[in-house]
């Protein structure tokens, strides 16, 4: 056993653990450290919650919900994977093109999945400092993929929130060599600005090295229910989908898309919500002094003190992400919740409080940290 255990240690040296957001002392709208939705998903979806229950003792199928995927995207079913959640297509990626021996290029802070399982996998990881404004630096990262297998980009970033232009991602793309893998993780797409969301289908159709990567848990709400896909080249697809498990999104989780996607009302309006408390809380931030990450995601990535910030919350019943869980000491990202909760967030940012480095005036973007 003591063998064992030591292999299994040093499978797993260098892995940090995930720490998920904490959960609010009140109620559960006061939870900003999850970049969840805060009004869940429409009433449909949960009405629709209750019919798989009586086929349970069935496989599921997946089909349909494959076919409303792709039409959402443009493309077709060849050119979409199911999995379980978006983090479970990080590890197929991993297991298929990384291992000892290759490399992973991603930036630094980079998105804790994708380390996690290129690291597992045995690859070296090369990491690239973000830009300034929390952007990922592009050319930095075409020059990095050197002899690379894949390219880790989430755009929007997490931590950061900053989004790469349509045009740079173009340049990347150009740049890297036909066998390097990009993944473009566009978890936050729907919260960008429109001319922040890149053409995939003509991307695409340039670049059989691409696979776009998206959930269901940020806008369409559906985080607990874990559904996640990928959207590439037929023959990547393929291969995706002969490595993963065959039923690993369960049918609770299928009815529930299919009858979100039945509802694009909802979701628009969900998303138009957090937009505009995005920049309502941005203005709060510039007018007190803040420092911080012009977002396009669901999220604000601030310089404050977690240590700071943290005991004026909690009163209120409120918790956001320490930016040392995120590779970025110093900060803290708020999730953007419900506009009463928002609205307490703002108060409490108001009131008064400073802290060193964040004088009035100071320009809203700093360097993070390696940048």
């Amino acid at each position: 056993m003591a063998g064992l255990t030591e292999y299994l240690e040093a499978r797993v040296r260098g892995v940090p653990a995930y720490r998920p957001g904490r959960p609010s002392p009140g109620p559960t709208a006061g939870k900003l450290s999850s970049n969840e939705a805060p009004l869940g998903p429409a009433p449909e979806v949960l009405a629709a919650l209750a019919s798989p229950w009586l086929s349970v003792n069935r496989y599921p199928e997946q089909a349909a919900a494959v076919e409303a995927m792709a039409a959402g995207a443009g493309t077709t079913p060849e050119h979409v994977v199911l999995t379980n959640g978006s983090d479970e297509l990080c590890y197929l990626v991993a297991n298929l093109l990384l291992g000892p021996g290759r490399v992973a290029v991603l930036g630094d802070p980079c998105y804790q999945i994708d380390a996690t399982a290129s690291l597992l996998s045995g690859a070296e990881l090369r990491r690239v400092p973000l830009r300034e404004d929390g952007c990922h630096d592009l050319r930095a990262m075409a020059r990095a993929c050197a002899g690379a297998s894949v390219v880790w980009l989430p755009s929007p970033h997490n931590p950061t929130g900053a989004a790469c232009r349509p045009d740079e991602i173009d340049e990347l793309l150009e740049a890297v060599p036909d066998d390097c893998l990009v993944v473009l993780d566009e978890a936050y797409r729907a919260f960008a600005d429109p001319d922040m969301q890149p053409d995939v289908g003509r991307l695409l159709a340039r670049h059989p090295n691409l696979l776009v990567q998206r959930t269901l848990s940020k806008d369409w709400a559906l985080a607990g229910l874990r559904v996640g896909y990928g959207i590439a080249a037929p023959e990547l697809i393929e291969v995706l989908a002969r490595s993963r498990p065959p039923f690993s999104v369960n049918a609770v989780a299928l009815a529930a898309f299919q009858a979100a996607a039945g509802n694009e009302a909802w979701r628009s309006m969900s998303v138009g919500r957090v937009r505009h408390e995005r920049r309502l809380l941005q203005s709060a931030l510039a007018s007190g002094g803040v420092a911080y990450y012009p977002s396009q995601a669901n999220f604000v990535t601030a310089r404050l003190e977690a240590s700071f910030l943290g005991p004026a919350l909690a009163a209120t019943g409120t918790v956001v992400r320490a930016g040392e869980d995120l590779g970025l000491p110093g900060w803290v990202r708020i999730s953007i919740g419900w506009a009463p909760q928002m609205a307490v967030l703002r108060g409490v940012l108001a009131s008064g409080q400073r802290q060193p480095g964040n004088e009035p005036g100071r320009e809203t973007v700093t360097t993070t940290k390696g940048a």
